[in-house]
């Protein structure tokens, strides 16, 4: 066999390797966009879950200054 031969023959091994290496390459990509995807999905679920969750503080609030001041209107409450 001569030195091309040879080299040729290294040429494709590596051509090989490289070929499964960016065929895993390729499977790698395509999970973490998916886990991007999931993780926009997740912090908007979040922030949603923020935002009822200051408004539902604030409802309670609002309630709670009302009923206490129905007890002060009735006298069972002092300020």
């Amino acid at each position: 066999m001569s030195d091309t031969q040879l080299i040729l023959k290294e040429l494709e091994k590596i051509n090989s390797r490289l070929d499964k290496i960016d065929n895993r390459l390729d499977v790698v990509e395509l999970k973490q966009d998916k886990l991007s995807s999931k993780l926009e999905d997740m912090q908007l679920d979040i922030k949603l879950s923020e935002r009822n969750i200051r408004r539902d503080i604030h409802l309670l609030k609002d309630e709670n200054e009302t009923i206490i001041e129905i007890l002060k209107m009735n006298n069972l409450a002092t300020v």
